[in-house]
């Protein structure tokens, strides 16, 4: 008895305690958007102009009209369409949704759209601390890495936490955690007092976090985006951050705040690389097509598109004046851009296959680093300083240390190295890597008994060369054709480039001629008025002062005719020149009949007064 009044007991607390709880946007629905809807359905290009990425959009709905009705699921397409019960279903191409999902979605609905409970923290507690890093589970690519301007930390990215390594010792230092997903970008304050991180997980999030460097605590959170941060940096007096990835939109937020002001729609491909000037007036950023876009960071407005690259713009990096930036490119070159001029002011092929990371450092050095798994050391114009390498393999991110006497470079292997700019041997930071036991090889014990000989095994060895062969060659072919398509696709983009310059100087000639047009055929309407005046002064006219107006007349017209002639030859194809031109030789040709009567009159009178003397 009494157990059974201790389970009713429990079972009543249980429900009370879910009755206090209930079902919200922010707990509970928004995880299941991202992670099945936000994908086409967000704030950078909501498909049927339906965003599920805030409580406010949800509420606004679409270009169908309302997607919720508040206690009405049965009413509701955000719950009949995910269920399959009205069509189109959602999410498009794929399984229903799992009914706990589908159960959590109703019950919001049923509860009145409950955006978050009321007990939630307006502002969450700064949270995060350094942290013993976790073994990785094997050597991954080094997907971000940034050094410290002020102090001798490297900061590198590890499966879902940063590694905080110590310079010159390699020492490392502790680990931050980042829960949101892969971190794909690292960036220093410029006075070194923030580390930023950014990344997600592909297709579904994406976020930017500011780390205290003091206490390496969360500062800020900005962004809640669709899909991973690829891009992101912050300005010098650390109040805003810029961010971009596969979404195509360059975002700027701020940080005190975390609300968004401004977004560029420029970029028509993801954003792989941006930053902002020193001194934080320009923000610059460039996408996987080549494209390179600056804006003005306060207004918002655009400052330059820059062309140049014919492939992806993998990293930009500001000289320290704010004048001039760097950029890198999958083309193999590197370009230096004036901010005065909005011009290339050099440019040079830096790697070959492409350079993949560029950093300048303050003393106008620059680093880079590509495919051909070597680091490179530039001065301002190009020259070369140093060569570095080769790498374990391509090399993904460079950052000078401080001094600008080492280059820190990380690879697709997964090593992060120290290269001495002057040369000799590079010092390797060893990331925690998870110790596999040991696996005990069993032996098997030979069995006397006699078998049939079967040359299996040099058959199967003969098979597995072949095969190695014809997997050579067609790699070799898929090479042969992928650089192919890639000269196309850069003869393409020069076709294009050229047709738009020949457009414009089209535009432009058009333009002279209709100028040109206009003004004859003004030419033209004058003439024609100066005929119908000599042809009422010849109408006139008339006694014996008449011959000498209508000579008069007929070399005026005869003068008029030779301009219009003369204004003809310049635009043939005018309509009111044809038509002065034809009323002045009618003209013509009725004051010479006039003057050839008048002459016969004066001869028969004359002839007249003589006979009669």
């Amino acid at each position: 008895m009494v157990t059974v009044r201790l389970f009713v007991f429990l079972a009543v607390f249980h429900g009370a305690a879910s009755a206090a709880e209930p079902v919200t946007f922010a707990k509970d629905i928004k995880p299941i958007f991202k992670q099945h809807c936000i994908g086409c359905h967000n704030a950078d290009r909501p498909r049927g102009g339906l965003d599920l990425s805030t409580m406010a959009a949800v509420r606004e709905g679409g270009t169908s009209g309302k997607a919720v009705v508040s206690g009405k699921p049965e009413e509701s397409l955000l719950y009949l369409m995910p269920a399959h019960l009205e069509d189109p279903k959602m999410p498009p191409g794929k399984p229903k949704i799992p009914q706990r999902q589908l159960d959590l979605i109703r019950a919001w609905i049923t509860g009145g759209l409950v955006e978050k409970s009321g007990n939630a923290p307006a502002v969450a507690a700064a949270t995060g601390g350094l942290v013993r890093a976790l073994p990785l589970p094997r050597a991954t690519a080094i997907t971000a890495l940034a050094v410290s301007p002020s102090a001798p930390l490297v900061a590198v990215s590890g499966h879902k936490q940063i590694l905080l390594f110590r310079l010159p010792t390699s020492e490392l230092a502790g680990a931050l955690p980042f829960p949101e997903g892969e971190v794909h970008v690292l960036r220093f304050s410029h006075d070194g007092r923030i580390l930023l991180a950014g990344g997600g997980i592909g297709g579904q999030s994406g976020k930017v976090v500011g780390f205290d460097t003091e206490s390496w605590r969360r500062a800020f959170e900005v962004g809640d985006e669709a899909d991973v941060v690829l891009a992101a940096d912050i300005t010098a007096d650390r109040s805003k951050v810029v961010l971009g990835g596969p979404g195509r939109v360059v975002k700027v937020f701020s940080t005190g705040d975390g609300k968004q002001l401004h977004a560029f729609r420029k970029p028509t491909d993801w954003v792989l690389s941006t930053s902002f000037s020193p001194e934080g007036l320009l923000v610059a950023a460039g996408d996987r097509f080549g494209g390179l876009y600056v804006w003005e960071a306060q207004s918002g407005k655009e400052f330059l598109t820059l062309r140049g690259h014919t492939k992806a713009v993998t990293g930009i990096a500001w000289r320290a004046d704010s004048n001039a930036f760097a950029s890198a490119s999958e083309d193999g070159t590197i370009r230096i851009w004036d901010m005065h001029t909005g011009a290339e002011s050099v440019h040079w092929q830096a790697h070959a296959g492409g350079v993949l990371a560029v950093d300048f450092h303050s003393g106008g050095m620059l680093a880079s680093g590509g495919r051909d798994k070597r680091i490179h050391v530039w001065d301002g114009t190009g020259k070369r300083i140093a060569n570095l390498g080769p790498a374990g393999d391509i090399v993904l991110r460079v950052g000078f240390a401080p001094g600008a006497k080492e280059v820190v470079a990380a690879d697709w292997s997964g090593e992060i190295r120290v290269w001495p700019v002057a040369g000799g041997q590079s010092v390797k930071l060893d990331a925690p890597i998870e110790a596999k036991p040991a696996v005990a090889a069993v032996i098997p014990v030979p069995n006397p008994t006699p078998r049939p000989s079967a040359p299996a095994a040099p058959a199967s060895l003969s098979s597995l060369r072949k095969d190695l062969a014809d997997a050579r060659q067609a790699a070799e072919r898929a090479n042969e054709e992928l650089a192919a398509a890639r000269k196309a696709l850069a003869a393409a983009k020069d076709t294009v480039r050229a047709a738009e310059e020949a457009a414009a100087k089209a535009r432009t000639a058009a333009g002279a001629v209709a100028a040109l047009v206009e003004t004859k055929t003004a030419q033209a309407q004058k003439e024609e008025e100066r005929v119908r005046r000599l042809e009422e002064a010849i109408a006139k006219a008339s006694g014996p002062a008449a011959g000498e107006g209508k000579q008069a007349a007929l070399k005026a017209t005869t003068e008029a005719l030779a301009r219009l002639n003369a204004a003809r030859t310049l635009a043939p194809d005018n309509a009111a020149l044809v038509r002065a031109i034809a009323e002045t030789e009618r003209a013509l040709k009725e004051l010479a009949a006039e003057l050839e009567r008048a002459d016969n009159n004066t001869s028969r009178r004359n002839t007249r007064i003589r006979s009669s003397r």
